[in-house]
This record gives structure tokens, sequence and C-alpha cells, in this order.
């Protein structure tokens, strides 16, 4: 029996390194199947987040270049509204300019309209002045002319022969 006591013990420490051999290697191949997957997993989630930086830095750029293109398109808005205000107050201060100017040409002409007037007004009184002169003188000169022929009768009567009373006084 003692011998029983010695193969036993021993049979079963041989099955006992047999499947810890056994399941030794499936431990290691397990853990080492682990760390694969973990390192896999690792080397994917490095990836993925250089992917995502990648596309982030992509998307960065785009949206930097994007913003770019708004803030000079912003600058060409403001500088074209900022155009068309400075050529309004141009047009606004030549309007100005050319309404005084107008007024000014206004002013002028009434007064030489008021002068002309009243040069016109003063033709138009020496002009009636004229006329009446005109028609007194025309006027005039019918009598004048009807006084030369009454004259011119009557120192033709008187230079004429003498009547009758004139050889009866004798």
């Amino acid at each position: 029996m003692s011998k029983a006591y010695v193969i036993g013990p021993a049979a079963a420490l041989c099955v006992f390194i047999g499947v810890y051999s056994f399941h030794r290697g499936e431990l290691r191949e397990r853990e080492a199947a682990k760390a694969a997957a973990a390192a896999a997993e690792q080397q994917a989630r490095l990836e993925a987040e250089q992917e995502a930086r990648r596309v982030a830095m992509a998307e960065a750029i785009k949206a930097a270049e994007q913003r770019k293109l708004e803030r000079e398109a912003k600058e060409a808005r403001e500088n074209a509204e900022r155009a068309a205000r400075q050529l309004a107050l141009e047009a606004r201060d030549k309007a100005f300019r050319e309404q005084e100017k107008t007024a000014r040409q206004i002013e002028r002409l009434k007064k030489e309209l008021e002068a002309e007037q009243t040069l016109l007004d003063r033709l138009a009184e020496e002009r009636r002045a004229a006329e009446a002169e005109k028609a007194f003188l025309v006027e005039f000169v019918a009598k004048a002319q009807t006084n030369v022929q009454a004259l011119r009768g009557l120192l033709t009567r008187l230079e004429g022969p003498r009547p009758a009373a004139t050889a009866s006084g004798k």
C-alpha cells in the first residue's frame, strides 16, 4: 500500500501537470490573444483618433478657409457699401451745391427781371409821352399848316389888287 500512496499522488501529479501545461498554454494563448486584441484595439483606437484628428484638422482648415472667404466677402461688401455711401454723400453735396448755385442764379435773374421790368415801365412811359407829344405835334402841325394857308391866303389878298374902294376914293 505504500506504493499506492506514492503512485496515486504521483499519477495525480502527472495528470495535474498535463492539465496544467495544457491549460497554461491555452491561458498564454488566450492572454496573448487578449493582449493582441487589446493591442489591435489600441492600434485601431489610435488610428481612429488619428483619422478623427485628420478629419477635424481638414474641417478646421475648411472652416478657416470658409471664415476667411466670409470675412473677405464681408470686407468687400462693407467696402462697396462704404464706396456707395461716399458716392451718395458726394452726389448729395453736388446736388446741394447745384441747388445753391441755381438759387443764387434765380435771385440774380429775379433782380435782373425787376431791373428790366423797371426799364420796360420807364420806356413804356417814355413811349406814351412820345406818342402824346407826337399826337400833339401832328395836331400842332395840322393847325400850323392851316394857319400857314390862312396867312398865305391873307398875304395873297393883301398883296393882290385893291378892291374898288381904292378907286372911288380918288
